[in-house]
């Protein structure tokens, strides 16, 4: 899944896995893009939220979004203050089963994995819809130029098509 904003190319969601039926959504790890990286703010927090609003909103047949969110931090406090954001992000949305998870990597200290599972529910959604206000509104304090309304992030049309066709 390629994300961008308006003609700005963030990253991507690499890989995205689809059970048979159409029901359950794997997202895993988000690569951002080599001109986004070089900035100090995080996108990722408003990627995490907006890219699965994006789903549930607009593909009924989901109503499972599984995460599990990766990123190597080789110092040990930031890797912990990371994993901790995520955490906390995953429950604010309605996530269950969240927990943080050190990856054992002796040659890389600090690296965590945090897993959590959204399952669609009214609830949910609301959590989630209110997630995303806040992250966009954060969005747009770090970019004042950006317009309101709608998804900030615009998903290719690459993405509908390709879930018609699997």
């Amino acid at each position: 899944m390629l994300v961008y904003d308006r003609g700005r190319f963030l990253g991507s969601l690499d890989p995205i896995e689809v059970n048979a039926d159409g029901s359950t959504v794997h997202i895993s790890r988000f690569l951002v893009s080599p001109s986004v990286g070089s900035e100090r703010r995080s996108l990722g927090p408003l990627l995490l939220v907006d890219v699965t609003l994006f789903l549930a909103e607009r593909f009924p047949s989901i109503q499972t979004v599984c995460f599990t969110l990766t990123r190597e931090i080789e110092i040990y406090g930031d890797g912990m203050m990371v994993a901790t954001a995520r955490s906390e992000l995953l429950r604010s949305i309605g996530a269950t089963g969240v927990h943080v998870q050190l990856k054992p990597d002796p040659s890389r200290p600090g690296n965590f994995v945090v897993r959590g599972v959204w399952r669609y529910t009214e609830n949910n959604l609301a959590a989630l819809r209110a997630a995303s206000a806040t992250q966009r509104a954060r969005y747009r304090e770090d970019c004042p130029d950006v317009r309101t309304g709608g998804y900030p992030l615009a998903l290719l049309r690459r993405l509908a098509r390709w879930w018609t066709q699997r």
